[in-house]
């Protein structure tokens, strides 16, 4: 019988209490939640995934708060619900086989400007 999928979010824009309350929950939830500094967002999402990531070259600092979910599977809404719990306004992604070698830097912004269509479209839709 294998092990369960080692669920991790990645986050990027909490700081202090917000990231010490997130670690809390994720770790009574026993999800594995690790910080994505700035000098960090030039890795790929899979180098950031692994236990021991490389350092970085550069500092490539981001607006906004980003979460990366992995290993969730049909639970996603367990781990945005405890995201939510901690800060409003992070923006989630899942990881795939496709943004596995992504620049975390580059996913970001792609979730961004996906995340501004859908706003686009929803204000549209009011009008």
């Amino acid at each position: 019988m294998s092990s369960p999928a080692r669920r991790t979010i990645l986050i990027y824009g909490l700081a202090g209490m917000e990231l010490l309350k997130l670690a809390k929950l994720c770790k009574e939830a026993g999800i594995r939640c690790k910080a994505v500094s700035s000098a960090q967002t030039t890795l790929t999402v899979s180098q950031l995934l692994s236990e021991n990531p490389p350092q970085a070259s550069e500092s490539f600092p981001l607006n906004g708060k980003y979460a990366l979910l992995d290993g969730f599977g049909s639970q996603i809404d367990d781990a945005a619900r405890i995201i939510n719990q901690v800060s409003s306004g992070v923006i989630k992604a899942v990881h795939t086989a496709h943004n596995s070698n992504w620049r975390f830097a580059d996913l970001c912004f792609a979730i961004r400007q996906e995340q501004n269509v859908i706003e686009n479209i929803k204000k549209q839709k009011k009008k």
